[in-house]
């Protein structure tokens, strides 16, 4: 069966919420949902294009901590051409970059959520295991338009 959905997990799981895209993926691939491969980037991003390139997925989510000045658990969608870099996403790598780079093409979800903390940790801030939940509820339904977009 063609996978349909690939969602990316990025983050760094011992700096605390910066874990929060890994976390979302591990909840994901304990419940191995039919049409999505869930893939834990961890903060190389980059290291899985090849892999969208050859099993062409139509949408690809991805989900990390995003600094957005809103409070700890907040979740938006942030739009591609906005996710170009340390800006928002917590990690440098360019999201857009990358899939021009390697001519891909499909449509892309970034989901952004506020971190509380970005401190050396292992474990995540009540309000992002919160919202974590709520983000991989939303994957599962495809309701990504229950996020809103980050605004300026």
């Amino acid at each position: 069966m063609k996978t349909k959905t690939h969602v990316w997990g990025i983050g760094n799981s011992i700096l605390g919420d910066d874990g929060v895209g890994i976390y979302v993926a591990k909840m994901l691939k304990r419940l191995s949902p039919q049409g999505f491969e869930i893939v834990i980037c961890e903060s190389v991003p980059e290291n899985f294009a090849p892999l969208l390139k050859r099993k062409k997925p139509k949408h690809l989510v991805i989900v990390d901590a995003a600094q957005m000045n809103l409070p700890p658990g907040c979740i938006r969608r942030i739009p591609l051409d906005e996710s170009t870099g340390p800006s928002e996403m917590t990690h440098g790598i360019s999201i857009l970059s990358l899939l021009n780079y390697y001519d891909l093409s499909c449509l892309v979800t970034t989901i952004g959520i506020q971190p509380k903390t970005l401190g050396f940790s292992t474990e995540l801030s009540a309000p992002l295991r919160k919202a974590a939940k709520k983000v991989a509820k939303i994957i599962l339904r495809s309701k990504y338009d229950e996020i809103p977009f980050l605004t300026s």
